[in-house]
């Protein structure tokens, strides 16, 4: 008999002499890599397998700016949003940037939360992941100055006519900045600040929309939608959806 035969045979016959404790204290020590590395796999495969499951789609990505809400209006700008709009909430989310604060103030007392916050949003702009935003007159002066905002006539000239005649009263003009010689003037390379603007229809008082409405706002609040979103036909949507045109 081979020797690998033999081995093998002796080892059959010394575990049929243990009880089962020590089989399984043998079978423990022998295969304990063994079974920890099988148990990881299985539980990195199942981990993976749940986030790809639960993963869902991004239908909109909605900021707040210098504009805070409650639990009532977060669930209507979201998951209100969603089943209005026919999506299937386990496969369909509105993702919400709150807490962002927006201003030009430099010598404010928030000025680094204000520019951590234009950081972030500038980056999710550049990354396409920021379509809407809602906001106060501060921030709304801020981003429209700096040509972030769409200009609505052309976004709404597709959209349907009972809607622009809901939205029509609401929307407001604002300065673009075209150009800005204010570096170059502190810099001394330039005698006199000049700044070009344009007037563009880039907001909405949202304040008065049936969703918004009720959130009972002590000033105003503006909407407006990103320049260069790639989901105009679902930023559509959201608008029907705040002016009460959509329903669940």
């Amino acid at each position: 008999m081979a020797r690998d035969d033999k081995e093998r045979e002796a080892l059959k016959k010394s575990l049929s002499e243990m009880s089962t404790a020590a089989k399984l204290k043998y079978f423990f020590s022998y295969y304990t890599i063994h079974t920890l590395l099988v148990l990881l796999t299985l539980v990195i495969g199942i981990s993976v397998l749940v986030r790809v499951v639960r993963k869902k789609d991004v239908i909109l990505y909605v900021g707040l700016t210098n504009t805070a809400i409650g639990s009532v209006l977060e669930g209507r700008l979201t998951d209100g949003f969603t089943e209005a709009a026919g999506f299937d909430r386990r496969r369909a989310e509105v993702v919400l940037y709150k807490d962002l604060y927006i201003s030009d103030n430099a010598a404010g007392e928030n000025h680094e939360y204000a520019y951590a916050s234009q950081l972030k949003m500038m980056g999710a702009i550049n990354a396409q992941k920021m379509d809407m935003i809602l906001m106060n007159r501060e921030s709304y002066d801020v981003l429209s100055g700096k040509g972030y905002l769409m200009d609505l006539t052309v976004l709404l000239a597709d959209a349907d006519p009972a809607l622009r005649g809901i939205l029509q009263p609401g929307l407001v003009e604002n300065d673009v900045i075209l150009s800005d010689n204010s570096l170059e003037t502190a810099l001394g390379e330039e005698e006199e600040v000049r700044i070009d603007t344009e007037q563009v229809t880039n907001g909405i008082r949202a304040t008065d929309l049936p969703v918004i409405r009720e959130a009972g706002f002590p000033d105003d609040v503006y909407l407006g939608v990103i320049a260069n979103t790639p989901r105009t036909e679902n930023a559509l949507l959201y608008l029907s959806y705040l002016a009460g045109e959509l329903s669940p």
